[in-house]
């Protein structure tokens, strides 16, 4: 069904950019092909909590309880900023590898060395990409894949890297609203009080850091009472009321805005 509309989807463009001049022919269909290939390659929800759906309580149901996301095109601009992201978080996380190589106290932790060193049974090692590695925490129901961890000046960070718009970034003077929960999570999974935030401006990837310190209250406040909530609206399949302290960047890259919408308040 959706090979099917992907394939009306391109008829369409066609058909529309037959009478283009051929080099804005050209930027159509590649901006097409950039898409088609972003929607195949799409993947189902895996019925388990992330650390970045931490701030709404409402989208943790949904992607507990496996609901449907919303069948947006793919945008091939937005798919380049993504794209981008990822390979500036692996320069980053290159070059700091090396900072131990020219004399600073620095250390880029192997996630998956890390959990077993640390004898953290309750995180599943699921696979490695790159410097990261995907883990599962059996207890919390928790899917999650952070930047990494380093040592430095002898303190262990977890690390998060954020990429954003030179405007958000000349403006930036602490971490965002809708980050704390993300960064509150992987400390509760890691047992890692500090959370190491750095934001790179995507114009001239000049940067940013600012260091969250989380405590046991915070962890509990931020993420175990609240997956204990939703578990037991996820035991009745109802949904939980929106919150209404929400923001609305994270209302507006949510991937159920229909649902939520049929769910009223």
């Amino acid at each position: 069904m959706a090979r099917q509309s992907l394939k009306n989807i391109h008829r369409l463009i066609k058909a529309a950019t037959t009478q283009m001049p051929v080099n804005e022919q050209f930027v159509a269909d590649l901006k097409a092909s950039i898409e088609k290939q972003d929607s195949l390659e799409a993947r189902k929800p895996s019925k388990s909590y992330k650390p970045s759906s931490m701030a709404c309580i409402r989208n943790m149901y949904f992607q507990v309880t496996g609901t449907e996301v919303d069948d947006e095109r793919s945008n091939a601009c937005l798919v380049g900023i993504c794209q981008s992201g990822s390979a500036r978080h692996e320069h980053i996380q290159s070059a700091i590898t090396k900072m131990k190589d020219f004399g600073m106290d620095c250390e880029y932790i192997d996630v998956a060395k890390f959990v077993k060193m640390r004898g953290l049974d309750y995180l599943e090692i699921v696979k490695k990409q790159g410097f990261e590695t995907k883990l599962y925490h059996k207890d919390l129901n928790m899917s999650f894949l952070c930047d990494g961890i380093i040592k430095y000046k002898g303190q262990y960070y977890i690390l998060e890297i954020k990429t954003e718009t030179i405007y958000k970034w000349q403006s930036r003077e602490g971490i965002a609203k809708e980050h704390i929960p993300q960064g509150i999570a992987y400390a509760t999974c890691f047992g890692i009080n500090q959370v190491m935030f750095l934001y790179e401006n995507r114009d001239n990837c000049d940067k940013k850091a600012f260091v969250l310190e989380v405590t046991d209250d915070m962890k509990y406040d931020y993420i175990i009472s609240k997956i204990e909530e939703c578990d037991r609206y996820v035991k009745r399949l109802i949904p939980p009321p929106k919150p209404e302290d929400v923001s609305k960047k994270t209302c507006q890259y949510c991937n159920y805005k229909t649902s939520c919408r049929k769910a009223g308040k």
